[in-house]
């Protein structure tokens, strides 16, 4: 590599994730190579005693929005870029800065990952986009074209876990092998497994010598507290991962009641915000070990616990940024946690305060861009819940100024895809709220900004995420544009179906690229039946037909057999509907007749339509108007005025809160029960 190299490797990674970051510098530093491999040679030359400096400051980080000269310099001066991955990375506009200066500054230069939490390529994976690990800069190819490979080390206990992925960091640096490093650790490693149980009764005993000295010598026992609450720390980290090889998690909770032991014995209004810094760190981790666990009931208590101790100590010193920063990661996670358990009072609470601390953030360095995208993912989340909870005005204003803040955001960073990416989706959120609020051309009208957006990136058709959320805003339009099946224009019908069937090759895509992606493949069963809808308004039939007979090959596929959830069963019952739909175009009454039966029978089963079937109220009031217009053709009017008035009374409490969709079938079967008693009057 071109110029002189002071550094082995520059790590990059989030604020969030400062505590694995010392811990994987001050590893790496003093990691002693296996003597046997000492002196050979590498592509990177006679491999060393010791892996090198290792360059880790974010105390350099210039208040603007670009890198200090000190850091570019560190950038320039480092062989290997290590990045840390985690959602808050990904999110991080300085992480993906640092990835996009270091390929300028050594086009030649390897860059490794590490990943600590999250999942990469979270959504072509079936999981959340807000699990995503992998910063958006370091999927971007590189100058000449090149694809590039995230490659690396994978910290989580699912992965290779914390010894062997520090391994795998030292082999990528020295260019090694890993099976010519691992030998030296594999020796080692019965030594380990028997340490475990010396460093659990180890702990045990710390923590029992320090609820003596609390009570004796002042000044010693708060000086050995600090070291010992440290080595806690340090021991929740370490011992997760060395006891989940060996099958020993029972020593992990052991460690983990003797933590809570210990600081249930000092009460918090006596400790120092130190300690109480310290107790948060502790059960941050503890919280975090029981969620990757699946104990997410003991997790929301010890976030808890962590919260009350950040707001101690912010009320200690309110005004210092840090604190507030410490206290709004406690804020999120109370409220995600709530959430999770449907304390939706609680998560409010502190989704409010979140947004809050945020706020004070941002004001207090306005020009601190990783600052202002917190506050706009607090004012997402509170969008969120207040549309999951039908407070549309309140959920409309949210969303606005979470749009408001993205749209700075990528103002001040027009390069950056994470930053696009955020804006598309925001204006996703409000084509969403807007629907309730302010109609369907405000809808849409977001909606079309939302794939302007999409459009903009140059990465549009490489991004298989990007191209598949383009897509999903453009079958959301082709929805608006056939909202009332009654009253929609022929050309509006007509622009739906061009839309869907654009879709359909897009959707084939999809599916091709990772034919067991469970997701994508929803999406594609999704558009077929939107289309066989689309086709059947613009009355032909056998394309319909055509198109819903795709549907169910996709649905055929052993993913889409074994895929569970609200969003399968939902799509499953939605297919359903069309079905019956399409048997009535075709003229076969009795069929059409039975599968909206059906459908109804297997609505009223549900218990929540909120929780347990998507779009319940729609369906449930399309199938009942069908059922309705069946039963009126076969002369049975009395009957079908019954199922008009049990749609009517089921929905019409909740009427300022349907879908226009849903309220457009409500108001037809309303009319026509009206039509209907004056006849018989």
């Amino acid at each position: 590599m071109a110029g002189a190299k002071h550094y082995r490797a520059f790590i990059s990674y989030s604020h969030s994730d400062e505590r694995w970051a010392r811990w994987i510098h001050n590893r790496l530093e003093t990691y002693r190579v296996p003597r046997h491999l000492v002196g050979q040679g590498s592509r990177r030359g006679p491999v060393p005693r010791k892996v090198g400096r290792i360059f880790r400051d974010r105390d350099e980080l210039s208040a603007g929005g670009d890198l200090s000269a000190s850091v570019r310099d560190a950038l320039q001066a480092s062989e290997t870029l290590i990045v840390l991955c985690s959602p808050a990375a990904a999110a991080s506009q300085w992480v993906n800065r640092e990835i996009e200066v270091f390929r300028d500054l050594n086009p030649e230069g390897e860059i490794i990952t590490a990943i600590l939490e999250g999942e990469p390529d979270a959504e072509r994976n079936g999981f959340p986009a807000t699990r995503e690990c992998y910063p958006a800069a370091i999927l971007e190819p590189m100058r000449d074209g090149r694809e590039t490979e995230p490659a690396g080390a994978d910290f989580r206990r699912k992965g290779d876990g914390r010894r062997v992925a520090l391994v795998k960091l030292v082999g990528g640096l020295l260019d090694l092998r890993l099976d010519q490093i691992i030998q030296r650790d594999l020796q080692r490693r019965q030594q380990r497994v028997t340490a475990v149980t010396v460093i659990s009764v180890s702990l045990a005993l710390i923590m029992g010598g320090l609820t003596f000295l609390a009570t004796t010598a002042r000044s010693e026992a708060e000086r050995r507290k600090a070291e010992a609450e440290d080595l806690i720390e340090f021991m929740l980290e370490d011992l997760t991962d060395r006891l989940a090889p060996v099958g020993r998690l029972e020593v992990l909770d052991a460690v983990g009641a003797k933590v809570i032991d210990y600081y249930a014995a000092q009460p918090p209004n006596e400790m120092s915000p130190d300690s109480l810094g310290r107790r948060a760190q502790a059960f941050h981790l503890l919280g975090r070990i029981d969620e990757a666990q699946g104990n997410l009931e003991s997790a929301y208590q010890h976030f808890q616990t962590a919260y009350a101790a950040t707001q101690r100590i912010l009320a200690v010193d309110p005004d210092e940024p840090a604190r507030i920063y410490e206290h709004s990661q406690s804020a999120y996670w109370v409220g995600f946690f709530a959430w999770r358990q449907r304390e939706l009072d609680v998560a409010e609470a502190r989704f409010l305060e979140y947004r809050d601390l945020t706020g004070a953030l941002v004001e207090s360095d306005q020009d601190n861009l990783e600052y202002q995208a917190e506050a706009a993912y607090a004012y997402s989340n509170l969008g969120t819940l207040y549309l999951q909870q039908r407070r549309y005005e309140e959920a409309h204003r949210s969303v606005r100024s979470s749009l408001q803040l993205f749209q700075a955001l990528l103002d001040a960073q027009p390069d950056s895809s994470q930053a696009l990416y955020e804006l598309a989706d925001a204006w996703g959120w409000l084509a969403s709220v807007s629907e309730f609020v302010d109609g369907r051309e405000a809808a849409m009208a977001a909606l079309r900004q939302q794939i302007a957006v999409y459009e903009s990136a140059e990465a549009l058709d490489s991004d298989w995420r990007m191209r598949r959320d383009a897509m999903l805003a453009d079958y959301a339009v082709a929805r608006l544009l056939i909202l009332d099946e009654t009253s929609s224009s022929p050309e509006d019908i007509a622009q739906a179906v061009q839309i869907l069937e654009a879709g359909a090759m897009e959707a084939d895509a999809l599916v091709g690229h990772d034919p067991d992606n469970q997701l994508w493949r929803l999406i594609s069963v999704r558009q077929r039946l939107r289309l066989t809808r689309a086709l059947l308004l613009a009355e032909r039939p056998e394309d319909a037909r055509a198109a819903y007979l795709d549907a169910t090959r996709f649905m055929a596929h052993p993913s889409w057999l074994a895929a569970e959830g609200a969003s399968f069963e939902s799509t499953r019952l939605y297919a359903t509907l069309v079905e019956a739909k399409l048997f009535r175009a075709l003229g076969d009454v009795e069929s059409a007749r039975e599968a909206v039966e059906n459908l109804l029978s297997a609505l009223r089963l549900a218990d929540d339509w909120p929780t347990q079937i998507e779009r319940g109220p729609y369906m449930f009031a399309v199938a009942s108007n069908i059922l309705a217009e069946l039963l009126e053709s076969n002369g049975e009017a009395a009957d079908a005025q019954q199922v008009r008035r049990v749609l009517i009374d089921t929905l019409d409490a909740s009427q300022d809160q349907l879908r226009l969709d849903t309220a457009a079938e409500l108001e037809r079967a309303r009319a026509l029960t009206e039509t209907g008693y004056l006849t018989a009057e």
